[in-house]
């Protein structure tokens, strides 16, 4: 026997629309990108960033994209060039400029960075040139055929002035948008391998 409910079936369509367009949202369709964890946080002039990527390709090919170093301006956000400028045989130098965007103004950063690659796990990067004061960390990617992880870690000290207050904010929006750039050229080039 069916129980009966003293609302309308109209009313109770209206009461479950909200939760269902809830529940719908909070569902991630098959094969969407997981998504980032990111922190970022000053210490005096110094900006802290820690990050987490996770994405559903071996990783090596998320190593590979990573030190895509001559193309990384093709897939990150607010990178116009990226290029190796040390001579073969010598110790990696790769050279970067872009903009970045802090509120209202947009800053020029042209670095050189000193790479030490340990494929296909680990990418350690210091500054050597440029017009940023610090730029250290390391990208380490864990992982098999099927998954990885990737951890992101650096010291950024700009040479301009970032309030101290939204700059960790700003800078996270920046870091955010290009960490999705990386994630979405892993996934095009996985989604590839698959055909």
């Amino acid at each position: 026997m069916p129980v009966l409910l003293s609302s309308s079936p109209r009313r109770c369509a209206r009461r479950a629309m909200p939760l269902l367009a809830l529940l719908l949202s909070a569902a991630r369709p098959a094969g969407a990108a997981e998504p980032i964890e990111l922190q970022v946080e000053a210490s005096g002039p110094l900006l802290r960033v820690h990050a987490t990527v996770v994405a559903t390709a071996p990783a090596e090919l998320c190593y590979a994209v990573i030190a895509d170093f001559d193309r990384l301006a093709e897939f990150i956000p607010g990178l116009r060039s990226s290029r190796i400028v040390s001579e073969p045989g010598q110790p990696l130098r790769l050279r970067q400029v872009g903009e970045t965007k802090l509120g209202l103004s947009r800053y020029a950063i042209d670095v050189t960075l000193a790479l030490t690659t340990d494929p296909p796990r680990q990418i350690t990067f210091t500054r050597v040139a440029g017009n940023l004061s610090v730029m250290d960390g390391r990208w380490q990617v864990q992982g098999d055929a099927a998954h990885c992880t990737i951890d992101y870690r650096a010291d950024l000290q700009p040479t301009f002035w970032v309030p101290p207050l939204v700059g960790p904010l700003l800078m996270r929006r920046q870091v955010e948008t290009q960490l999705e750039g990386l994630q979405a050229e892993i996934d095009r080039r996985a989604g590839l391998e698959r055909r």
